[in-house]
């Protein structure tokens, strides 16, 4: 019967005196303050409030309702604040992005894939893009620079790699970028609020992707479009092989597993985006491949992308007794030795899919 606008309302107006500065300080009409407080006592069949020399009283039923409501909203922000820490300790186990030395790997990344990522991330001038999952504003920066003439809105469940993605895009003078703290599950968007949605790296770590992806598809416009893109730590193959350096990614896979993220979900993304209802949808690998020939991908992508992500989470996986000190250490130096006349192979997935316009 008492919902949580009621006991607010009751406590607001407790602490003001009047109905004039409680629908001020709760944002509401005073019209709409008083039909919540004709309903609250229709509901519980007694009269709240009385005026007495012009004064707000609260009747013995009232003052009862009031030191719950109190007690009630103490113990609803105690849960939150809860709720919060629970959340940022999620935020702290292994996902991208939440330390110097993986920002530096993300940025390493982005900078390395750019061509082969994005040389089709373009959207028509105008448009109303919402990036999911900006991090630390890696794949941001990428996009923003290819599309001056889009509005981009970039949202993340952290408020840390958020700071840092706002430091990146005001340091390269990106005008075209917003940023503001969202979890994917709830965005805070009206329904049809975007032209497009881009997503980035990012359903690999939820529990639930095509939840996410169905909120996704709700701020969406008929007719919208979504992009995404994901590894798949599964299609990894080198030379030399290695039975050790197969374990550590085998390791970050299973670690990643344990923390509800799929780290093979490229793969899925065909399915994953048609069973969430869009349409059109087309899937293309996006494959590296890097020998000595190649540098600039040996550093980039070999040593300081997907070596150092295996290094990573090297003291994690050894703590929940995936893998041993000596065998981590192997993998990660037997990785290694790929760079020094070997090769490596590694594919990404880059999905697009349509919502429906009718």
């Amino acid at each position: 019967m008492i919902e949580v606008r009621h006991l607010k309302l009751i406590d607001t107006v407790a602490k003001v005196g009047s109905l004039s500065k409680a629908a001020e300080k709760l944002c509401l009409t005073q019209s709409a303050l008083s039909h919540q407080l004709k309903d609250l006592e229709s509901r519980l069949e007694v009269q709240i409030f009385h005026r007495h020399n012009n004064k707000l009283l609260f009747t013995p039923e009232g003052k009862e309702l009031r030191d719950a409501s109190s007690d009630l909203l103490d113990q609803f922000e105690t849960l939150e604040n809860r709720v919060r820490d629970i959340s940022q300790n999620q935020l702290n186990k292994y996902v991208h992005g939440y330390s110097d030395s993986e920002s530096q790997r993300l940025n390493d990344q982005a900078n390395t894939m750019t061509d082969l990522l994005h040389y089709d991330s373009s959207w028509p001038e105008g448009s109303k893009v919402l990036e999911v999952g900006c991090g630390v504003g890696s794949q941001t920066q990428i996009i923003c620079k290819r599309n001056p003439k889009v509005e981009f809105t970039s949202v993340d469940l952290s408020e840390k790699s958020l700071v840092q993605a706002n430091q990146v895009a005001n340091k390269l003078g990106l005008e075209n970028a917003s940023f503001q703290q969202a979890d994917v599950y709830k965005l805070p968007f009206a329904t049809g609020s975007f032209d497009h949605v881009f997503v980035c790296f990012l359903l690999e770590h939820l529990e639930n992707p095509l939840q996410g992806l169905s909120e996704m598809q709700r701020v969406l416009k008929k007719g919208g479009t979504i992009t995404v893109i994901e590894g798949d730590h599964g299609s990894t193959y080198f030379y030399p092989d290695s039975e050790m350096a197969q374990k550590a990614v085998r390791t970050q896979v299973e670690l990643q597993k344990q923390n509800g993220g799929n780290a093979n979900i490229g793969r899925t993304l065909y399915p994953l985006l048609t069973k969430a209802g869009f349409e059109d949808v087309r899937s293309s690998p996006r494959q590296v491949y890097v020998d000595a020939s190649k540098p600039d991908m040996v550093e980039g992508f070999m040593k300081n992308t997907f070596t150092a992500m295996i290094e990573g989470v090297k003291e994690e996986a050894i703590a929940e007794g995936l893998t041993s000190e000596q065998e981590m250490s192997k993998g990660i130096q037997d990785l290694l030795l790929t760079a020094k006349g070997g090769t490596f192979c590694y594919t990404f997935f880059k999905a697009l899919g349509v919502k429906k316009s009718k």
